[in-house]
Formats: C-alpha cells, structure tokens, sequence
C-alpha cells in the first residue's frame, strides 16, 4: 500500500520578521451581543485581570478591557507557542505591561484600546508602543494642542487650514502616545519637550528639546489607519534603516476565524 502523502501542518509559532511590526486590531462590535464568546474570553484572564475588568463602572469599558486582554494574550500565542491562557504579566514602574512568562523568544508586545477598538503590537523585542484612537470627538482639540504639544508642532498644526487640524492633531497624538509607552514612562515624559516632524517624506521624525533623555537615532515610527474613524501610530526603538521596517496591520477576532478586512 503506498504511503499517504504527507500533508503540511499549519506553520509554528515564531516571532516577526526582525524588521516588521504587527499590529492586530479588533473591533469591539464583533464581540458585542455574543455572550458565549465573552464568555471564552473571561475563561482566558488571570484572577487579577477578572479584578481590574469588574472594576470598570460602565459595561463598555468592562468589554473592552475584556476584549483588549483577550486579544493580546491570544495576539501572543501566534508568535509563541503559548496557550493564551498560560501567559503571565508584570507592569513597569510607570504601568507598561510586559511579560513576565512563560520563555517567549524575546517578543515585545504592547496594547491600546479606544472607543470602539482595541490593538497589540507585537515585534521580535525591542522597546515597542503602539496608541489607537478613536477620532469623533466634540472637543476643541487645537486647544488641547496648543497646552499640551511642542512650539514646533503647535506653529505647524496653526499653518495648515483649519479643515486638516483634526487630522494633524491625531496624528500628533498617536505618534506622541506611542513614544512615551515605548518608553515605559507614560506622562512622566513632558509632550512638549519632544516633537513630531511631519512635513518630509519618509516616516514621521522626532526631534527632543535640549537636555531631554533621548536621541533620534534608533527611533522608528509609522502611522496606520485601522478604520475610517480611527487613526493610530506605531513607535519602535529599532538598529535596522527605516527601509527596511514596516508595519503589517490585520484584523481580527480573538479565538474566531479572522474577518475580512
């Protein structure tokens, strides 16, 4: 009898290429009224995770929090392998969550949630942040900009028409939020003494304030619009040329098949 041919099982879990970043986003609506696919993802938390869910007072930020964690521990387990349930975290001096166990290959991942959306960006280690954000806001975001962000950005945004503040404000944002969890220092980084250059071709630029605690060179960062009411942004403490880095953006639907788009 001649021998079955042997038909290829799906491929092992292994980290990114060392040049790519993966951000895996998932929409908060394609888990809303699935009560038994929340529930698989509360079968997937810690006890502390259970905790700090509960604690949220509106069921829209218990799902999404909910979602987020299932999302980067299942995000994970493609580029490890790991059951999603057998990750172990612990948080920086300033909140960055990292992993703790189990022996992972040096993954580093990070995790944003907004309005409506969550994401994990995963990279072959490296400082890493990622921000999302949802961008239907009511407020005078040039007002916020002109307290929070640098003089340098502040005179660019004012120089566009008012018509593409809004555009420029997130993408200021997300590039800021991304750079300081990539820091693992959140707010005790000062936003206006770091700035975002825009205007040249290529990937966006950084430019510190004299005595700030840092140097352009080894910073990389993309920006990535994961739906038309979302905008987000990627940064990465990287030794390869801005060539030969990219981010894979993917949608998907943690312990599901992924949905198109």
């Amino acid at each position: 009898m001649d021998a079955a041919p042997l038909v290829p099982g799906p491929p092992a879990p292994a980290p990114p290429p060392p040049g790519e970043v993966h951000v895996l986003y998932a929409l908060v609506a394609d888990v809303e009224g699935d009560a038994a696919l929340q529930a698989e993802y509360d079968g997937l938390l810690a006890p502390e995770e259970r905790a700090r869910r509960d604690a949220f007072s509106f069921e829209r930020g218990r799902l999404e929090y909910l979602v987020t964690r299932a999302l980067g521990r299942t995000s994970l387990s493609r580029y490890a392998p790991v059951p999603p349930t057998a990750w172990r975290f612990r948080l920086g001096a300033h909140g960055k969550p990292a992993i703790a166990a189990p022996d992972h290959g040096g993954l580093a991942f990070n995790l944003s949630n907004t309005r409506g959306l969550v994401a994990c960006a995963v990279a072959a280690g490296g400082e890493l942040g990622v921000d999302v954000e949802w961008i239907d806001r009511g407020s005078r975001l040039i007002d916020v900009a002109d307290r929070f962000f640098s003089p340098i950005e502040v005179a660019a945004l004012h120089a566009l028409p008012e018509a593409e503040w809004g555009e420029r404000f997130f993408a200021y944002w997300t590039l800021k939020e991304a750079y300081i969890k990539a820091r693992g220092m959140g707010l005790a980084l000062p936003l206006g003494k770091f700035s975002f250059l825009l205007d040249a071709p290529g990937a966006p630029g950084i430019a510190f304030a004299a005595g700030f605690d840092d140097a352009p060179e080894g910073w990389w960062f993309e920006r990535f619009t994961p739906s038309s009411r979302h905008r987000g942004a990627v940064a990465r403490r990287s030794d390869l040329p801005e060539a030969q880095q990219r981010v894979v953006l993917r949608r998907v639907l943690p312990l599901r098949p992924d949905p198109p788009g």
